[in-house]
């Protein structure tokens, strides 16, 4: 098929050009539009995507330019509308009705309270600089070179200070998991 000519003919309007287009073109189309929806496309998503290419096709035919290639014309084409039906199917999905609360509850809130508390606590209770390096660095949310710098120490060392110090913490929170049990006396 002699493509700049079939590209004139359709900018005249002739039909024949179009199915002759349609014929050559719609197995490429087809393999564009698979890679464009996705791992497992319905086989009527693809079909209408790829009649709407033909018929936006033929509705910009005469933007097409001549001793250009059609394929390439067409493949952004087919991308384009694969890309919009995805779009519209994301914006479509109902929501549930009755969605969980992931917020914690008034229990929650006074654990991770009484938690943060005795963690502060914990970390008052260090010696320098190991108090100064963990409140500056996770409390006051420094930069760790910045920390050391101001401490006098080499950034590795802090890191070294500051992952000892987070095991001490561990163990002392209840142990290797890390859990907090509160004592009620």
């Amino acid at each position: 098929m002699d493509e700049q000519a079939l590209i004139l003919r359709l900018q005249t309007g002739e039909r024949q050009a179009l199915e002759e287009i349609i014929q050559g073109y719609t197995h490429y189309l087809t393999a564009v539009a698979a890679r464009a929806l996705g791992p497992s496309p319905s086989r009527e998503d693809l079909e209408e995507v790829v009649s709407d290419a033909f018929l936006a096709l033929w509705r910009s035919r005469d933007q097409v330019e001549p001793g250009r290639s059609l394929r390439p014309f067409l493949a952004v084409i087919v991308r384009n509308l694969a890309y919009s039906k995805l779009r519209s199917r994301r914006e479509t999905e109902e929501i549930p009705s009755h969605l969980p609360d992931s917020r914690p509850g008034p229990e929650e809130l006074c654990e991770q309270q009484a938690l943060h508390r005795h963690l502060r606590q914990l970390v008052e209770e260090m010696e320098e600089p190991d108090r100064t390096l963990f409140l500056r660095y996770y409390f006051q949310e420094e930069p760790l070179y910045q920390v050391a710098n101001a401490l006098g120490l080499k950034e590795s060392t802090a890191k070294t200070r500051l992952a000892r110090g987070r095991q001490r913490l561990k163990l002392a929170l209840g142990g290797k998991g890390g859990s907090y049990v509160q004592s009620h006396s």
